[in-house]
């Protein structure tokens, strides 16, 4: 069968906002600060800068095929046997962001609010709004996910400059103590969220075929937009905390919101809440959005005509992988610095850009009548 429903640039330009900043909305002056200190704000640079790179070669892929997702074309760029193979890692690669999302999800509502709501449960919430989310299509989740998104950047903003007046400048200096070494280490991590905007390669065939041709644009947009709010809560976080206290704290901006005061209206003395709010809410988005592409995905992996019998028994598998992958929280924060960014940046950079570069070279258009089909 076919996705019905239909995207503009606009709306995926946000979709692909919101798939990254739910992640490192919370995680980035923490992980920024450990390696860079108070330069952390210099790594956020060149993440931004990798993942504008990564950005532009995924779109100019799904581009060259804007009909079809890259499970699709990889066996005619490829081969039909090694094509087969880097299809199926693109659709483990989703499916394995999806239930790490789960786990990252559960154990901060677990530390910060639940601490005595058993893990699964948590787990298992997220699981099932995200399965009746995907039920409804990708432009229901689309159309709301503007909404959303474009509050909690207004929220983010807010909470930054209500304590803008606490930033301390003499926090940042000196600039490049240490060299550029831990200003690259510190931009690992926030680049490879960066380069999630890949999801593109199985979002193009749903865009409006009138928007495809701008959706180069729409996607470095998004980076732009994704650096500056993320550039504005490292300074924040460094201003207002010191380096080796954002280095430390498990959830930085949270505290950033909580810290908050707003005298003149006391009703608002959570404001960490209405943050929350809004970050469960986009968590839920970005979770079904790559649940959403590993089980298209791998329906058309395996030639089937609908992805929907897929999304339970899927749903199941993530569930348990999530449970099971990492300890506790110490080790799944270990493992965001020091595996995970390597591991996806293999398959956004290095692996779209080899299907891109042999597609090229090879002159591999798309096939006529092809269409985002599953």
């Amino acid at each position: 069968m076919r996705e019905e429903g239909k995207i503009s640039g606009f709306q995926a330009m946000n979709y692909a906002i919101s798939i990254v900043l739910a992640t490192a909305i919370l995680f980035v002056p923490s992980i920024t600060a450990q390696h860079a200190r108070q330069d952390a704000w210099l790594s956020l640079l060149l993440a931004g800068a990798f993942g504008a790179l990564v950005t532009y070669i995924a779109v100019r892929l799904a581009l060259r095929f804007p009909g079809e997702t890259v499970v699709q074309y990889t066996p005619r760029v490829l081969g039909p046997v090694l094509g087969k193979l880097v299809g199926f890692i693109y659709v483990y690669y989703y499916l394995f962001v999806a239930y790490f999302v789960q786990r990252e999800f559960s154990e901060l509502i677990n530390a910060a609010y639940l601490s005595r709501t058993p893990m699964i449960v948590i787990i298992c919430v997220l699981t099932l709004l995200a399965v009746y989310v995907l039920y409804q299509g990708l432009e229901v989740l689309c159309r709301v996910n503007t909404v959303v998104l474009w509050s909690m950047i207004g929220a983010i903003f807010l909470i930054i400059m209500l304590g803008i007046k606490e930033v301390r400048l003499e926090a940042f200096l000196p600039i490049l103590e240490n060299g550029p070494g831990p200003v690259i280490l510190g931009a690992v991590t926030p680049g490879s969220w960066f380069g999630e905007t890949t999801v593109i390669l199985m979002l193009m065939p749903f865009i409006l075929a009138t928007d495809q041709p701008r959706m180069v644009k729409f996607n470095l947009l998004a980076v732009l937009v994704l650096f500056l709010v993320l550039e504005m809560i490292v300074v924040a976080a460094v201003g207002q905390f010191g380096a080796a206290q954002a280095a430390t704290k498990l959830f930085p901006t949270l505290s950033l919101a909580r810290h908050v005061d707003i005298p003149a209206l006391p009703i608002f003395s959570r404001q960490d809440a209405v943050f929350m709010a809004f970050w469960v809410a986009g968590m839920l988005f970005k979770l079904t959005t790559f649940f959403y592409a590993g089980t298209l995905g791998l329906a058309q992996w395996l030639n089937l005509k609908d992805y929907r019998p897929l999304i339970l028994p899927l749903a199941v598998v993530i569930t348990a992988l999530s449970f099971q992958a990492w300890v506790d929280i110490t080790e799944l924060k270990s493992f965001s610095g020091e595996v995970f960014p390597f591991a996806i940046s293999f398959v956004q950079f290095i692996l779209t850009g080899l299907i891109l570069g042999v597609a090229v070279i090879r002159g591999i258009r798309p096939q006529p009548g092809k269409g985002g089909e599953v």
